[in-house]
């Protein structure tokens, strides 16, 4: 497969893994995978980073529209009110650009319907976070592509690399939907009975 076919390829990934609010799945995990089918020179991985922070920053209009969407009830909220009164000011893009970095947990989903609630100026949005995902994309793509390498260099008398590509991508996969339904919460108030510096929840869903 040639770079722009995996480039595209990389684009839509992260733009599907980042289009449903909260379930955004490990995309530059998906990227570095492809990564490995090709020489992965400097250049190719600064144009993947390039490409999934594109795909990302853009699918996350999709959180911005569920917002905006339902601006009538969510402007009531002081979370709306607050973002609204900060629109002008550096706090709220640092956070932007802080949480659409921030590996793991899909906090800025949270961030970006409120945003559209608060009928924020969708471009200035865009392009604070494409900012954090160029961070995000430049960090985690060279390790993860690092890690691959190592463990494929493994494994490499055992299956070749189509093998191993399709292989971890169904791992990633199976794990995200192992993650999703575990009971977080459950593991949450077991942890604070223990650690009383954790704030009390009530476990009631």
């Amino acid at each position: 497969m040639n770079i722009i076919a995996i480039l595209v390829m990389d684009f839509f990934i992260s733009f599907i893994g980042n289009a449903l609010p909260f379930f955004g799945e490990a995309y530059t995990v998906y990227a570095s995978l492809t990564l490995l089918g090709v020489k992965s020179s400097t250049p190719y991985v600064v144009l993947a980073i390039i490409v999934t922070a594109i795909g990302a920053s853009i699918s996350k209009n999709v959180s911005y529209a569920l917002g905006y969407v339902l601006r009538r009830p969510l402007k009531k909220t002081s979370a709306v009110k607050l973002i609204m009164l900060l629109s002008d000011k550096a706090p709220l893009w640092a956070l932007v650009i802080i949480l659409a970095a921030l590996p793991g947990l899909p906090l800025d989903d949270y961030l970006y319907i409120g945003t559209g609630a608060a009928s924020i100026n969708p471009l200035k949005l865009n392009a604070y976070i494409l900012v954090g995902k160029l961070i995000k994309g430049s960090i985690e793509i060279p390790i993860e592509l690092l890690l691959f390498s190592s463990l494929y260099g493994i494994l490499k008398p055992s299956m070749d690399i189509t093998m191993f590509q399709v292989f971890m991508a169904v791992i990633f996969t199976v794990l995200a939907f192992i993650i999703f339904r575990i009971n977080w919460i459950r593991i949450y108030v077991r942890l604070q009975e223990r650690i009383d510096l954790l704030p009390k929840i009530n476990d009631e869903f």
